[in-house]
This record gives C-alpha cells, sequence and structure tokens, in this order.
C-alpha cells in the first residue's frame, strides 16, 4: 500500500500539495472505516485544507445522526494521535501532518437555506 501511495505522489499531473490533500482525505476516510470504534462509522469526510507548507491539514467531516456529534469529536481527539501516525506511515512525507479535525457544517447551512427558499416560495405561491 505505501509504494501504491509513493507511485501516485510521482506521476499524478496535479500539483504536490493537491495530491497529498487528496490522499490524506482517502486514507483518513480508510482508517475510519478500519477503526473498531463504533463512534466512526457514522462520519464521513468531507473536505481536507492543507496549509502552503504542508504541515498542518484541517479535516471537515460530518455526521448522520447529530445527537453522537460530541462522541465522535471526542473520538477525534483521542484517536488524533493514533491517525497522524498512521497517516506519515502511508504519506512518507519529511514531517508528519498536524491534524485539526472541524465538524463540517455545510450540509447544515445549505438545509437551511433551501427551507428559506422554500418558504419564500410558498408565500409568493399564496399571494
Amino acid at each position: 500500500m505505501l509504494s501504491n501511495c509513493r507511485e501516485i505522489m510521482k506521476t499524478s499531473p496535479y500539483t504536490r500539495a493537491q495530491r497529498i490533500k487528496s490522499l490524506l482525505h482517502r486514507e483518513i476516510a480508510k482508517l475510519l472505516y478500519s477503526m473498531k470504534d463504533p463512534r466512526a462509522t457514522n462520519v464521513t469526510i468531507t473536505e481536507v485544507k492543507l496549509s502552503a507548507d504542508l504541515r498542518d491539514a484541517t479535516v471537515y467531516y460530518t455526521v448522520y445522526d447529530k445527537n453522537s456529534l460530541e462522541q465522535v469529536k471526542q473520538m477525534f481527539e483521542s484517536s488524533k494521535g493514533y491517525i497522524r501516525s498512521k497517516i506519515a506511515e502511508k504519506l512518507a512525507l519529511k514531517h508528519a501532518i498536524q491534524l485539526h479535525f472541524v465538524f463540517d457544517k455545510f450540509l447544515e447551512r445549505s438545509t437551511n437555506v433551501l427551507f428559506i427558499l422554500d418558504k419564500i416560495k410558498n408565500e409568493k405561491d399564496k399571494r
């Protein structure tokens, strides 16, 4: 698997940062899938943003069950070191990337916008 990641890094037409960001997204998602923690089954990685110096990554995630959000936050805090070390093994970079996990509110906001638009449409239809 490690050699596969290195091959992708060498042959992709995208910038190095884009390739690393894509690999981070995929590898973190795989790690969550393989974790024995039941809280990880409720999580989807939506986006990864990488700093220009490739030392920090912000990992955005969403959960299917909003009631488990606090538990998922705790899971990420407690397993951050494990995830970071596994990612460092896979990517073989000079520095291990510091990971910051952030709940992605995009879906929530977009749902609210759609609700407001529907409400406006319904009010216009009543006139």
